[in-house]
């Protein structure tokens, strides 16, 4: 039976012959053959190639190093300064004198702030903190970048548990008159604080398993919890302000790490979205205004300014501006990467 003209199949066995009527001609081509040409041919327009993710790509070999480069280099920094803290605050005379006139300064607060602060705290716990940690992955996993979810929570567990290895190994004595008043639970070794260190974690945790999308914002969050945590401890009596200045350094440490990790196996580059100066101007003064406002709230919370001594006031603002300058820059290290299978 003969086959008429345009109905034939193709010697290979790719399927129907389509008549197609082109600028008035007939022409005819096999179809399944005509995509595998154009799968094969790889100079195609971009127009008919299968299309491809668009806004990330994952992180070429010099740009993922640059950013791996950065965090480590931060993570460098942080170690430095978590034991030059310890050096100068825990085992000098000097610093010893400084950190116990500025935690005496808190004595100048109201009342009803203490309390507060107290109240806070004591939210802390291990079913606070597996909570915690469980908002952690759930944000990760429910972008699709289980992995990062899986070692931000292993580094929010090894800042905690560091944290408390590091009071119970590092040696604390007395070395000034001042030391003898102090408070019972604080006459040891409380460097660097607990409490601290899963407020500023937990923050760092957050800015790095959320969208980039959100991160520019989130720094402002995260310098919030990150000094509630950080300054809280102080006000409320519970450490000396050397103890959360440790915890900034710490947790800056532990995060640095786990991010240079996420950005060499999940990373992927991002384009980065073009902010004004007035924008950026705007970012950088608002963080600015914030942490100000909670240093002049500390400020005004005394109700006896006569006996909060200069040393309070300072390592009170150095502990807020630290948080605000750790998370800031955290998402500045994070801000042209993103995780595989972002949403």
């Amino acid at each position: 039976m003969a086959v008429p003209p345009g109905n034939e199949t193709n010697s290979s066995g790719l399927g129907e012959v389509r008549r197609r009527v082109r600028f008035g001609k007939q022409e005819t081509a096999p179809v399944a053959g005509r995509y595998n040409r154009y799968m094969r041919d790889s100079t195609l327009p971009s127009r008919i190639q299968p299309r491809a993710e668009s806004r990330s790509h994952l992180i070429p070999t010099n740009e993922g190093r640059s950013v791996e480069r950065g965090l480590l280099i931060g993570a460098l920094v942080c170690s430095v300064l978590l034991i030059a803290g310890y050096f100068i605050f825990v085992t000098t005379a000097w610093g010893h004198q400084v950190d116990d006139d500025a935690f005496f300064g808190r004595m100048a607060l109201s009342r009803k702030i203490i309390e507060l602060d107290s109240g806070f705290l004591e939210l802390v716990n291990m079913t606070s903190i597996t909570g915690a940690a469980a908002i952690l992955f759930l944000i990760a996993a429910a972008r699709r970048c289980a992995f990062v979810g899986i070692i931000a929570v292993a580094g929010f567990g090894v800042a905690v548990a560091g944290a408390e290895v590091f009071k119970n190994v590092l040696p604390w004595q007395a070395l000034v008159p001042a030391d003898g008043v102090l408070n019972a639970g604080i006459q040891t070794s409380t460097y660097p604080s607990g409490h601290a260190t899963v407020g500023t974690s937990f923050a760092l945790g957050l800015l790095l398993v959320s969208s980039y999308r959100w991160r520019r914002w989130l720094t402002l969050v995260g310098g919030c919890i990150s000094a509630a945590f950080s300054t809280g401890v102080v006000l409320a009596g519970w450490h000396r302000p050397s103890d959360p200045l440790g915890s900034l350094a710490w947790s800056g440490l532990c995060f640095s790490i786990v991010a240079a990790v996420a950005s060499r196996f999940r990373g992927r580059s991002i384009a980065l979205i073009a902010h004004s100066g007035r924008t950026r101007f705007g970012g950088t003064a608002l963080r600015i205004l914030v942490a100000g406002t909670g240093w002049l709230t500390t400020w005004m919370a005394t109700d006896e300014k006569q006996y909060a001594k200069p040393p309070f006031y300072l390592l009170t603002g150095l502990i807020i501006a630290g948080a605000f300058t750790l998370l800031t820059w955290y998402g500045w290290q994070l801000r042209s990467i993103d995780w595989c299978g972002e949403r």
